[in-house]
């Protein structure tokens, strides 16, 4: 099952007064590309459809269409008139409530919304341009931005942000759904904090390495070409603890130092040793 049909499930079971119906349903048939007919896979979404439509004696017949099984509502005796662009005052007079069953109408009829744990993009995809205007500007007016688009001749209302997707599906009754959209963020914020820690410290274990293969390669390079005895006590006894202890960081060596040193101690006298081999190696070109 998709979200999408979640969020509608969702919707179409709240208990809704007579009035209240017909708000959902002008929302509904306002936002039809076709009046004539609805197809849905929702049984909960034909049942609705069917009750709130019941005084335009709305038949719904379980078909199977494009080999997907569903219901075919006849919406042809509907007695709502759509037809004007502007979206009525009788049903949508700037109350939050009826602005929401409005779309939550709406939603049924054209909204699709993805599975937050692969992305987020709500939208009602509205046959005509005018009527979409129409209903972006509600949306936006009740504090929810979104944009208006067109796509192969269609006209859309969307949006891909998380918390708009989330106050959309709050308003028009879809709390449970809203909820999910809000843990999916949360976990893909874990998520990505746990992997970003992890690349980092992967990151800083590669330099590590990259630093302790180069302080080897030096030491060996002098222990080679001139012995360790060139270099002053305290650089050959660094020199020969990171000799014998490959695998550990700079501090960890400071402290098995005598007497104990700190990491930037440690640090400049490999430095100094490096400056000493890399000395080694230029006069090893010119000869």
């Amino acid at each position: 099952m998709s979200f999408t049909i979640d969020v509608k499930n969702e919707i179409c079971g709240c208990a809704l007064s007579r009035r209240q119906e017909k708000i959902l349903f002008y929302g509904f048939m306002y936002c039809l590309k076709d009046t004539k007919d609805f197809f849905t896979e929702s049984k909960t979404v034909a049942e609705l459809i069917r009750k709130i439509g019941r005084e335009q004696k709305t038949v719904v017949t379980p078909v199977k269409r494009r080999g997907r099984d569903g219901f075919l509502i006849d919406l042809s005796k509907n007695g709502f008139d759509t037809g004007n662009v502007f979206i009525s005052s009788d049903y949508v007079d700037g109350r939050d409530e009826n602005t929401g069953l409005f779309l939550r109408g709406a939603f049924i009829a054209c909204g699709v919304v993805t599975d937050p744990n692969r992305e987020y993009h709500l939208e009602f995809s509205v046959g005509d341009k005018d009527k979409c205007s129409e209903v972006c500007r509600i949306v936006n007016e009740s504090g929810m931005k979104v944009k208006m688009s067109s796509r192969k001749g269609k006209y859309i209302i969307y949006t891909k942000d998380s918390e708009i997707i989330s106050d959309i599906l709050t308003f028009i009754g879809a709390m449970i759904c809203s909820m999910e959209i809000m843990n999916a963020k949360i976990y893909k914020g874990v998520r990505n904090n746990v992997n970003r820690a992890v690349n980092c410290e992967a990151a800083n274990i590669e330099k590590t390495v990259a630093a302790s293969r180069k302080q080897l390669e030096d030491i060996e390079l002098i222990a080679k070409v001139k012995g360790l005895g060139i270099l002053s006590e305290d650089l050959r006894a660094i020199a020969e603890i990171r000799r014998d202890n490959a695998e550990l960081s700079l501090g960890e060596i400071g402290k098995l130092a005598e007497p104990e040193i700190s990491r930037s101690g440690v640090y400049r006298r490999m430095r100094r040793i490096g400056e000493i081999a890399d000395k080694i190696r230029i006069e090893s070109e010119d000869k």
